[in-house]
């Protein structure tokens, strides 16, 4: 038994060793192709993200649909096209003129309104509209149909809604489609000229019949977000406008419930409903309610359903519905540590520096590199990090270049070397010359002066000295928006030290003894004949004290 039980665990964990690593996989896939929100091309009336609404003027709607490649692992396979297809909605409602719209579109440099250009999928359509089109907002899905790298082929949708302001009023009975019958009455034996048999008299389709009159709308038409885009964990207000588009009936008793699609928003007050006695007709009215991103909301569009219910000059209750879109952003939070620069650089060696980033936001930053900006120090290149996950570090490490000493070795300089020279002692300085660089270098004296003649590009020379300057670090969010944050650093240049020509590093040589000076040799004499002559003198001194003690035991003998 225990034995069929440990089998039996062992084949659920090797299924979800197989499964994890599929499902992280999916994940990351993204969506090749999204749309250009904060871009404005030519003949928008604005990007996307502020409010761009389609151009309805001379019988056509002209909808222009900006795609670029998203940042997911999914992209769309490097030279192909991408097949666009148009959904008009209903035939009996919509206000088009059916026909095949369909078109591909590649990848290439459009024009924006500002006179740049950028990189995209444009899809630009022009949709006839119809002679008895009704006012109002009507969906065109758009369907880009394209190969992925792996050959594989997606499908994705994009809904852009175009408002018609021009057609007749929802409000009044609609006429007749063109290409059918117009509903005038034709003469004809054995019926009654006063009766039109292609017209049902319960219609409400014309002429003199009591017809049935028609039930009052109330559309969102107009709303605002504020602040827009939303920031995660943050509040924000959505002000709606309604408007009754009946011409002659009032409605009442109307209720507003509002609603996300996800859990992502919640109602800031504590409700989600609304309430306003009474719109005329042709009238509108405002309302406003209060909602909040959660901190760990998904960053990009989302959706709040309205719900509207209402009543007619009869009581009848009537209701409508509709939806808002609320842009997401996840807050930023790139950090960093104290740089590790060093305080002094010797002009003409090589130094290093490194920075240690960290992604403590929620959203992934795309393409962050790390470029070293400080006078007198030349980078061997950028450092590259790529794409940040959110909770990741990384580090950058920039290899530099020191300027030389523009002073070093002047001192040797001879007069034929530098023109024209004449040492003044208490010189000042000046430098004259012309927008390239000086012409020379004068230094005026009370005796003379000393000239230099610089060369080209000699203003732009780095002099010894304490030196400021950046780490900038450049890397975009999820919509492409650029960013930039500068880190702060300081050194000081010093200049080369002096080894007597020889490299930094190169070992002296070894000193050749000097010979003894002469005097040294008189006074070394002196000493050693002092010291025979004491050595002398005692010694003799030692004899006579010695000679003198026998003659004395003599006398005592006799």
């Amino acid at each position: 038994m225990k034995k069929r039980i440990t089998i039996i665990a062992l084949i659920v964990i090797l299924a979800f060793s197989f499964a994890l690593p599929t499902a992280f996989a999916a994940d990351m896939r993204g969506t090749a192709l999204r749309i250009d929100g904060k871009s404005q091309y030519g003949g928008m009336n604005a990007s996307y993200q502020e409010g761009y609404s389609p151009a309805v003027s001379g019988g056509t709607a002209r909808i222009l649909l900006p795609l670029v490649p998203g940042p997911g692992t999914e992209q769309v396979k490097n030279g192909e096209q991408v097949n666009i297809s148009v959904g008009l909605g209903d035939p009996k409602t919509a206000p088009f003129i059916f026909n095949n719209y369909d078109t591909a579109v590649s990848l290439k440099e459009n024009k924006l309104a500002d006179g740049k250009t950028k990189e995209s999928y444009l899809v630009d359509l022009s949709l006839p509209l119809a002679e008895n089109r009704v006012n109002g907002n009507y969906p065109v899905v758009v369907t880009a149909k394209y190969p992925l790298m792996d050959g594989t082929v997606k499908t994705q949708e994009f809904t852009v809604f175009v408002k018609v302001t021009d057609g007749q009023d929802p409000s009044e009975p609609t006429a007749e489609p063109s290409g059918e019958p117009s509903g005038q009455p034709t003469e004809d034996p054995g019926t009654d000229p006063g009766t039109d048999p292609g017209i049902d008299p319960g219609a409400g389709g014309g002429g003199g019949g009591s017809g049935v009159s028609s039930q009052p709308k109330v559309i969102i038409s107009n709303y605002e977000i504020s602040p827009d885009p939303v920031n995660a964990g943050e509040k924000f207000t959505v002000k709606v406008t309604l408007t009754n588009t009946s011409k002659s009936t009032s409605v009442k008793n109307i209720t507003v419930t509002f609603k996300s699609q996800t859990t992502d928003l919640m109602p800031g007050d504590n409700t989600n409903t609304a309430y306003i006695e009474k719109i005329g007709p042709k009238k509108t009215a405002d309302f406003s309610f209060t909602m909040e991103a959660r901190a760990d909301a998904k960053a990009g569009p989302q959706k709040i359903d309205i719900a509207i219910a209402y009543e007619d000059s009869q009581a009848a209750q009537l209701t409508a519905a509709d939806e808002i879109s609320v842009e997401v952003h996840q807050k930023i939070r790139l950090e960093y540590d104290p740089p590790k620069f060093p305080s002094e650089v010797y002009m003409g060696d090589t130094t290093s520096a490194s920075l240690n980033l960290y992604n403590k936001g929620k959203n992934t930053l795309y393409n962050v590199t790390v470029v070293l900006d400080v006078p007198g120090l030349t980078p061997e290149s950028s450092a590259f990090l790529g794409n940040m996950e959110s909770g990741t570090a990384k580090t950058a490490d920039i290899y530099a270049s020191v300027a030389q000493d523009p002073n070093a070795g002047m001192g040797g300089m001879s007069g034929a070397e530098t023109g024209n020279a004449e040492v003044a002692p208490a010189a000042d300085g000046a430098i004259t010359g012309g927008a390239d660089g000086p012409d020379s270098i004068v230094v005026s004296g009370e005796s003379g002066t000393v000239q230099a003649v610089g060369g080209a590009g000699a203003e732009d020379a780095v002099q010894p000295g304490p030196v400021e300057g950046n780490f900038v670090v450049t890397y975009e969010d999820e919509y492409g928006e650029e960013y930039e944050m500068k880190v702060p650093v300081e050194t000081v240049l010093t200049p080369m030290p002096d080894y007597g020509g020889m490299d930094p590093g190169e070992e002296l040589p070894p000193e050749e003894p000097a010979g003894f000076p002469w005097w040294g040799w008189g006074i070394t004499a002196g000493a050693a004949a002092a010291v025979a002559i004491v050595i002398v003198v005692k010694r003799k001194r030692k004899k006579r004290a010695q000679e003198l003690s026998e003659d004395l035991e003599d006398d005592d003998i006799y």
